[in-house]
């Protein structure tokens, strides 16, 4: 008789079997289409340490998403400076323009999901990410599975720490090459203000959602992205992504 997936994990604790372990575990209340185990961290590009992916999916992961698209995904923002376990769909913590975003332009639009549930659980120097998700056609994460994945937490994180006392790390093999910090901060000819609305924008966030964030007016939003696109030669939102990626060495 095969062991439940919360007893494979504790015996994979410290040992190469537990990104497995994990990620069926936490799989076990969702029954998703496929999953990813990412590690994100800040000093280098995310690590993957296991793809149940659809093949949609992993050929975009392993191109624009690691190269640095992934600097925009809802749930990588969401791990900046993450200090507890959190569960969330991606529809939920997505801003109000996600889907005019680059980044549901250029990954999210291309992989052919549904909908997208994602775990992150702080790590001694990174965080992970347990992404899950559903094919075009399946229904959307309930509010009832995100409950139970939501409840079952704790124990993952209490795994996830133990596992690293015991091993040292979670990482595997660290994937590509360092990121820059995001370039908006980078550039000297930016004002602070005009680097907090280009990084807005390029996270999807409408114009009247970024005055409203930034408790400025609407068409202060719009001088801010005029001087912007002139300063850095762009003229498009997507020039702009380019511009993005290009600083990041």
């Amino acid at each position: 008789m095969t062991p439940p997936p919360l007893a494979r994990l504790i015996a994979a604790i410290g040992t190469p079997d537990f990104a497995d372990a994990l990620t069926d575990a936490a799989a076990e209340p969702l029954k998703p289409d496929a999953a990813a185990f990412i590690l994100f961290r800040s000093t280098a590009a995310p690590s993957v340490l296991v793809d149940r992916l659809m093949p949609a999916e992993r050929g975009h992961l392993y191109g624009d998403y690691l190269s640095g698209v992934y600097l925009l995904s809802p749930f990588y923002r969401a791990s900046l400076g993450l200090k507890q376990p959190r569960a969330a769909r991606i529809l939920d913590i997505a801003p109000e323009g996600f889907s005019q975003s680059e980044y549901h332009r250029r990954y999210f639009a291309l992989i052919g999901v549904a909908d997208m549930l994602g775990l992150l659980i702080p790590a001694r120097d990174a965080v992970a990410f347990l992404s899950f998700s559903r094919g075009a056609g399946r229904p959307r994460f309930s509010t009832r599975e995100m409950r139970a994945v939501t409840a079952l937490l704790p124990v993952l994180a209490a795994a996830v720490a133990r596992h690293e006392a015991i091993a040292g790390s979670l990482a595997g093999p660290r994937s590509g090459r360092p990121p820059k910090p995001a370039p908006a901060t980078r550039h000297k000819g930016l004002t602070a203000r005009e680097a907090e609305v280009v990084n807005l924008i390029l996270e999807g966030h409408s114009a009247r959602a970024v005055a409203e964030r930034l408790r400025i007016s609407l068409e202060t939003v719009r001088v801010h992205r005029r001087n912007v696109y002139e300063k850095l030669g762009v003229s498009s939102q997507a020039e702009l992504f380019h511009w993005f990626l290009d600083t990041r060495v």
